[in-house]
């Protein structure tokens, strides 16, 4: 899983990539405010990992651009 945070906005942004049981991928992303309970989560199914690996590069560029800073997860 990686986590983004915007320490000026005090919002964050997590994706993740998950094996379904057939072999199917998808990415799973979550947002919202660090001081609040509210949020939204989508999930984009693609059909292989490479293409899972791929949008979530896109989707690190574009937290990069708007301010994110990764946050590092032991397990990671």
């Amino acid at each position: 899983m990686k986590r983004w945070v915007n320490p000026e906005t005090a919002r964050y942004y997590q994706a993740d990539l998950i094996e379904d049981l057939f072999g199917g991928w998808s990415v799973v992303t979550a947002w919202g405010g660090l001081m609040s309970q509210r949020g939204q989560m989508r999930t984009a199914w693609v059909a292989t990992r490479e293409q899972a690996e791929k949008r979530l590069e896109e989707i690190e560029k574009r937290r990069r651009a708007r301010g994110y800073q990764c946050v590092d997860y032991p397990d990671s």
